[in-house]
Formats: C-alpha cells, structure tokens, sequence
C-alpha cells in the first residue's frame, strides 16, 4: 500500500511534467523541479527518447549558497517513477563561487 501512495504522490507533484515540456522552456522546468529561478541558471539541457521522454540531461550553474538546496532538492525527486543523478565542478579556485551541476533525469516508470 505504501508504494501506491508514494506513486500517486510522485504523479501528481510537478517534477511529473518533467517529461512533457517543450526544449528551452527554462521556467517550466524550475516549475517543475520545484526551485525558484533564482536559485540557478540552465546552461544547457536535452530530452532523450521517442516517442516517450525516457532521459533528461542537464547543466545548472549554482551559487555556492544555493549549492546544498538545490541539490537536495534535486536528490528529492527520486523515487519510483523518476532516477536522479547529479554531478558538481566547482568554479573559482581557491574559493569556488560557482558550480556547474550536471543532471540525469530517467524516466524509471515507464
């Protein structure tokens, strides 16, 4: 019963549109991912499969304030519909300022 309901939950959030939006909607997918804008800027990001969306890849770069939150709440997204991976470089050495996060969404529920 407990994974029905955490797949009716994980249906029903936004980061279930992730799958659906159009290449360069930028605000569709902070919507959906469930961050401000602020928090982040998308580099570069890419929708894989035909005719469903099985793989989304995706570069960020991220204050080094907003670094921890935005990751966690990437982590938070994974479940039994959806995997997520993220890997952080960090920009500005000795003291990053920056980071650069590279995303892996894979569509796990289909």
């Amino acid at each position: 019963m407990a994974t029905t309901r955490k797949t009716a939950s994980s249906a029903s959030r936004g980061s279930a549109k992730l799958f659906t939006l159009k290449p360069h909607d930028h605000a569709g997918i902070a919507k959906a991912l469930g961050m401000a804008r602020s928090d982040y800027e998308v580099k570069w990001w890419w929708k894989y499969g035909q005719p469903a969306i099985d793989l989304i890849q995706a570069q960020l770069e991220v204050n080094t304030k907003q670094l921890g939150p935005v990751v966690s709440q990437l982590m938070r997204l994974n479940g039994p519909a959806m995997q997520v991976t993220a890997y952080c470089f960090p920009y500005g050495i000795p003291v990053p300022e920056w980071y650069r996060v590279e995303v892996d969404i894979r569509n796990a529920g289909r």
